[in-house]
């Protein structure tokens, strides 16, 4: 029992959820050298697939949190996943040019972009403090399964139907079914009072929110890398197939789905500082071992050792570690403050595709992409060292001065 039985019913609708979102997402990395050579497109452009859904997504972020905050979560998240399920449904049936590609990829990270703020907004005011890491960790196990889920099937998929837009087709269908669960179950979170302008304006200026943000900003720029790139990696400069470049890949959520859960536990009893100190650091660690590794034995073992430290081991502690912080001093705007939360790292996932794509295309190899990754990784572990522990946060407004 994570808050009863009915909290328990909400944790399992936002787990598959997210797992619907994540496999959606990440059914594009093992297809990008496919619609690369599709289409007839360098590296960066096809990179600028996925930074155009992030863009989009991350635009959405703190917007959708404010509406969620005015008008209801449930009201927001079910239009916007609506929003998001049609753009998987137009890949599917339009996305034979890159223009439209590019363009439904787009629609699909605008509907997408209100989950996380409406779907954490409502947990974290729903849990009780010492719950919050343990629930947001359980929530997380849906971005594994979804990293999974679409690692592993949209490269089979493409070679059964030899077409890469039969994976999105079909993976619609279950964005589609989730609509009349989250009608039914989530509840319809509203403020009976939204917070003012002047009140989202102290809170987008905190320092420490900030701070935990440009930190897991950084974990998950790695995270990113990893994940849309290595795919493409493991096919050119290791020689893998299509399909077990994906699976192998998709590894990652393996350890990925305890790893979320144990950490988001631990820190709701040792703290969220300790906990994040002790993540950030092995993540860099883990993903440098990608570009030494050569046998595939050990770039399996690498795999789920990153996964037991990246994205979903981080997240739930950092998003635990931010309503720590809202809760005490900018009570009402949970929505808001997690759509700035996830605006902000998300943004690393518009960057690092793109990016990567360009120092390949410069180097002829995905090795320098990978390695600046793992130097900003371990670069953001220094941002946490003076900020408080969720336990020890003062009720009073931290802002910058």
């Amino acid at each position: 029992m994570i808050f009863g039985k009915g909290g328990n019913v909400l944790v399992v609708v936002l787990l598959l959820g997210w797992g619907i979102l994540y496999a959606n997402r990440t059914a594009f990395y093992p297809l990008l050298p496919v619609i690369s050579q599709s289409l007839g497109i360098s590296s960066a452009r096809t990179g600028g697939l996925m930074s155009a859904y992030f863009f989009f997504y991350v635009l959405m972020q703190i917007p959708s949190g404010m509406a969620a905050d005015r008008w209801g979560t449930r009201r927001v998240l079910v239009t916007m996943y609506a929003v998001a399920a049609a753009g998987m449904l137009g890949i599917g049936l339009f996305g034979g040019t890159y223009p439209l590609l590019l363009l439904f990829s787009a629609i699909h990270g605008f509907g997408a972009g209100a989950y996380y703020p409406c779907s954490y907004g409502t947990l974290l005011n729903a849990v009780p403090p010492e719950k919050r890491g343990s629930s947001s960790g359980y929530i997380g196990m849906g971005m594994a399964l979804g990293i999974l889920g679409g690692m592993t099937a949209s490269g089979p998929l493409y070679a059964a139907f030899g077409n890469y837009r039969v994976p999105f087709l079909i993976l619609a269908i279950p964005a589609f079914l989730m609509l009349p669960l989250f009608r039914r179950y989530i509840p319809q979170v509203r403020q009976p009072a939204p917070p003012s302008l002047a009140a989202y304006a102290a809170l987008f200026r905190d320092r420490d929110i900030w701070t935990i943000n440009l930190a897991t900003f950084c974990s998950l720029y790695g995270f990113w890398v990893a994940a849309t790139w290595g795919p493409t990696f493991l096919q050119v400069e290791r020689g893998f197939s299509l399909s077990t470049s994906g699976a192998y890949t998709g590894l990652i959520a393996l350890t990925a789905l305890p790893g979320g859960v144990l950490w988001g536990k631990l820190s709701d009893r040792v703290g969220r500082k300790k906990i994040a100190l002790l993540v950030l650091p092995c993540g860099a660690a883990a993903l440098f071992l990608l570009t030494r590794v050569q046998s595939a034995a050990g770039i399996v073992a690498t795999f789920l050792l990153f996964g037991a430290f990246s994205n979903t081991a981080l997240s739930p502690v950092a998003v635990s570690w931010i309503g720590d912080i809202v809760a005490k001093r900018y009570p009402g705007s949970m929505n808001a403050a997690v759509g700035l939360f996830n605006g902000v790292i998300m943004s690393s996932a518009v960057i690092a595709p793109i990016l990567s794509g360009m120092l390949r295309d410069a180097t002829d190899s995905l090795i320098p992409a990978i390695l600046g990754a793992c130097l900003l990784m371990a670069s953001g572990t220094l941002l946490l060292l003076r900020t408080p522990d969720g336990r020890s946060v003062s009720h009073g407004r931290r802002q910058d001065q």
